[in-house]
């Protein structure tokens, strides 16, 4: 062979190397990215599990909030029936007054707040040679 077609059948062999290289990286992204995907599917498990115990928890503290105001109530409802007759309408007035912001179209009995979980992605490796 002479000398330039050494040198096509070099860069020939040059470049099937560079595609093998770059075909491989391909597939490496390729599997990377799914295993990204499993991170962040398991990940949204992981939250929805504790959004789970959370909102269980909230339920338990609704309940005991519910209960507590129910017994201050039914405890107003004894202290009125023990009452002289001369303290009654005092006592009804105050307790209409301190019971008014109790309604369903005003609901100061429970504040609900929540902080949604959020997943980010970044890339982590950038090429060293952009230009290519």
């Amino acid at each position: 062979m002479d000398c330039a077609q050494k040198h096509v059948a070099l860069g020939t062999e040059q470049i099937d190397i560079a595609q093998h290289v770059l075909n491989d990286k391909i597939s490496i992204i390729d599997r990377l990215s799914a295993a990204a995907k499993e991170c962040v599917n398991a990940e949204c498990n992981r939250i929805i599990k504790q959004a789970d115990i959370e909102r269980d928890q909230a339920f338990v503290q609704i309940d005991q909030i519910a209960e507590q105001q129910k017994k201050q109530i039914r405890d107003k409802n004894t202290q009125l029936s023990e009452l002289p007759l001369d303290e009654i309408t005092s006592f009804v007035q105050l307790m209409t007054s301190d019971l008014e912001c109790l309604n369903e179209g005003n609901n100061q009995l429970f504040r609900i707040n929540s902080t949604l979980p959020k997943i980010q992605v970044q890339q982590q490796l950038s090429s060293h040679n952009e230009k290519l």
